[in-house]
């Protein structure tokens, strides 16, 4: 890409288990907070903040560099009661949800992790409606979001309803393929609207200061 992610773009990461999707978003999030000014914010709807920050620690991203600049929205138990009751309250989790965004001083970033357990909360009536909505409340919001998204197959599209791919601004995909006995991770943006950008697949390195793309 020409310049990164122009700011104020929702973009789609998807990708199947394990090729971590998470850890990529939270670190875009991660050193966009460190070297810059602006807040950002996680949500989580099925990893706890706890084991998140334990995983992330890991990698080499230790919260406490950032301070407060990087809020954790842990709502993966709040997932687990609205299954065992209505799952028709999509507007009211939406509204509240973008009110919690928003409360956030500064945030120019967030990262909704994942779709795929936020569609585990909600009856549709009218998918390609009530998606739009959804998206059209984070582009009100202006910040640069993130969504990630489980997605299997490369030659299917990223989002579960195949809506997302056309919604959101851009598509980053991640995946792996066995090589001998292993597997190595590519990564490869499929979009970015208003980027002018190589759509082929590079191998990923996950390295101890991070991620790092071999380029050809």
């Amino acid at each position: 890409m020409e310049g990164g992610i122009p700011e104020g773009h929702m973009v789609l990461v998807c990708g199947s288990a394990g090729t971590m999707k998470s850890t990529l978003a939270y670190y875009i999030l991660y050193h966009e907070i460190l070297e810059g000014s602006s807040s950002g914010l996680y949500i989580t709807l099925e990893q706890s903040k706890d084991n998140l920050l334990t995983h992330m620690k890991g990698m080499g991203m230790d919260s406490s560099a950032v301070d407060a600049k990087l809020n954790i929205l842990d709502l993966s138990q709040m997932r687990k009661e609205i299954l065992t009751e209505d799952k028709n309250m999509w507007m009211d989790f939406l509204s509240h949800l973008i009110q919690l965004i928003q409360g956030v001083e500064n945030c120019k970033l967030v990262v909704l992790d994942s779709l795929n357990a936020l569609y585990s909360l909600v009856n549709f009536q009218n998918p390609r409606n009530e998606l739009f909505l959804f998206f059209e409340k984070f582009r009100d919001l202006g910040t640069t979001t993130f969504f990630i998204a489980e997605s299997g197959s490369e030659k299917v599209s990223c989002g579960e309803y195949g809506l997302e791919d056309f919604m959101c601004d851009g598509i980053i995909r991640l995946t792996m393929r066995s090589q001998g006995e292993g597997f190595n991770r590519y990564i490869r943006c499929v979009k970015m609207r208003s980027s002018r950008l190589d759509t082929s697949f590079f191998p990923l390195l996950v390295t101890e200061t991070g991620f790092k793309i071999i380029q050809k």
